[in-house]
């Protein structure tokens, strides 16, 4: 029998890939590859509705069964009460992580400088975004895909494990996540 003809078995990798909702998601995964030099494929969606980012995501994740680890990421403004179904059933694919910004990526990204508590959730994304801008992260833009890399630093990851309270339960769900990648 000829070397090739063997019945190899194809070992999954222990890479995590991360079909994401957009640039900002996708920058965070770069800044947080390059500050703890880990290896992860990304796929951004590039927005959209959760229920595009889901029909796209299960199909990535039904032709990539080489990976052993799946993260879906998108923020909770794009779902609707009729993705349920669909949600339901990436959640059941085999290795798969569904995280959910509440109610958005920049709600996630405060976090990294400020305690945020459960009233605070209640507020608009826009709020967040502003705070962001006037605080922290000056000229904050969902598509400046530098500015992350400027802005979060090891110090930033830190403060985001403190600043996960028992009122933001996304974010440690969130958190936990990445933190198999650190």
């Amino acid at each position: 029998m000829a070397r090739g003809d063997r019945g190899t078995k194809k070992l999954k990798s222990s890479i995590p890939y991360f079909i994401v909702e957009g640039c900002t998601e996708e920058n965070y995964i770069k800044v947080l590859k390059k500050l703890y030099r880990k290896s992860a494929k990304l796929k951004n969606i590039e927005g959209g509705s959760a229920k595009n980012i889901l029909t796209q995501a299960e199909k990535i994740i039904n032709d990539n069964s080489e990976y052993s680890n799946f993260i879906v990421w998108f923020d909770d403004d794009t779902l609707t009460p009729n993705d349920t179904n669909l949600l339901n059933q990436v959640k059941q694919l085999t290795n798969v992580n569904v995280v959910i910004s509440y109610p958005c990526i920049e709600t996630f990204l405060l976090a990294h400088f400020q305690k945020l508590n459960e009233n605070q959730l209640n507020n608009s994304c826009k709020s967040f975004e502003d705070k962001l801008k006037k605080d922290y992260m000056l000229n904050y833009s969902k598509n400046n895909c530098k500015l992350l890399e400027k802005s979060i630093k090891i110090e930033n990851i830190e403060n985001l494990k403190i600043n996960c309270s028992k009122y933001v339960n996304n974010f440690d769900k969130i958190f936990k996540f990445f933190e198999k990648m650190l």
